[in-house]
């Protein structure tokens, strides 16, 4: 199992050019595994 940051969960589905070959290679082998997403989580702390 690997886990991604969320943008680079988003570069993965789009196909963006972002990832390099060697995160393209690592991810695709473990897509048959599980791949987690990590949560984007806004805190708003009123001053």
């Amino acid at each position: 199992m690997i886990i991604l940051d969320t943008h680079i969960w988003v570069w993965w589905v789009h196909g963006a050019e972002h990832l390099t070959n060697a995160q393209k290679q690592t991810i695709a082998a473990n897509e048959s595994d599980e791949i987690g997403i990590n949560a984007i989580v806004t805190v708003h702390s009123p001053q």
